[in-house]
């Protein structure tokens, strides 16, 4: 992948609105249990977690979508709903070996420790947001992340707290900030469970067949407005439907 980028005189900066500039919020500590255990917990979690991955049959579709991505090193938006996140991960993963940096958006708070150092024993890249958690802070960590650290960040556009497949502009504004394109992913299998959360987490079953699908690299303009227009909004979210409905096909 390419290095980072410099400082362009048209490089668009991100520019908080002024009520997003507030203090951080005071965290209660962490209590003493919990900060022994988290760092122990994490590695026997990352394993599980590669074992659990490795013991299904996944086939990937849309591959070849990414090879201009790959053999000219630019970075990407994988963008996937969150109840399709696991494979997402995984298949992710699997691209650090031609150059991607995978990352997420990890929770600021304390109790995001465990997700953050989960992630780094897999390989993926944690971004830590700012203390006091907004969409507009989100947006710039995320930005920050892809230009100073060349990251391929996994966005749920959806979360983190739904409604479940209703396509929030953040993704959007992210991929005109950092120019990169968006590749909206999907899995689905043949057997699995859907866990009661708002979401509906999809876990494929042990050695069930797994579908992922990549869809075709969406480019954006670099055209910065206060809304999106919902025709955007609305084209982006299709997107990802098509590959979901690929990928349900798939395993039928």
């Amino acid at each position: 992948m390419s290095g980072p980028r410099g400082e362009d005189e048209g490089e668009p900066k991100v520019v908080l609105p002024e009520r997003e500039r507030k203090a951080p919020s005071v965290q209660k500590p962490m209590p003493k249990w919990r900060t022994q255990l988290f760092p122990k917990f994490a590695a026997p979690l990352a394993l599980a977690l590669r074992l659990y991955w490795r013991s299904v049959r996944l086939h990937v579709t849309g591959d070849e979508h990414l090879a201009e991505l790959l053999a000219t090193g630019t970075r990407f938006i994988p963008c996937c709903w969150h109840q399709r996140q696991v494979f997402a991960i995984a298949y992710l993963r699997r691209l650090r070996a031609l150059g991607v940096n995978p990352g997420a958006l990890v929770s600021p708070s304390k109790d995001g420790e465990l997700g953050a150092r989960l992630l780094s024993k897999l390989g993926v890249t944690a971004v830590r947001g700012s203390g006091r958690r907004s969409g507009a802070l989100a947006m710039r960590d995320m930005y920050l992340a892809i230009k100073d650290q060349d990251l391929s960040p996994l966005i749920a556009p959806d979360g983190s707290t739904g409604p479940a497949h209703h396509f929030k502009p953040g993704a959007i504004m992210l991929a005109r900030l950092s120019g990169s394109p968006v590749v909206p992913i999907s899995f689905a299998c043949k057997r699995g469970i859907k866990l009661r959360t708002w979401d509906r987490l999809l876990l494929p079953l042990p050695f069930t067949r797994v579908e992922l699908v990549v869809g075709v690299p969406i480019e954006l303009e670099p055209i910065m407005a206060m809304t999106e227009s919902q025709e955007t909004i609305d084209r982006m979210g299709a997107a990802l439907t098509d590959v979901e409905e690929i990928a349900e096909g798939l395993v039928r």
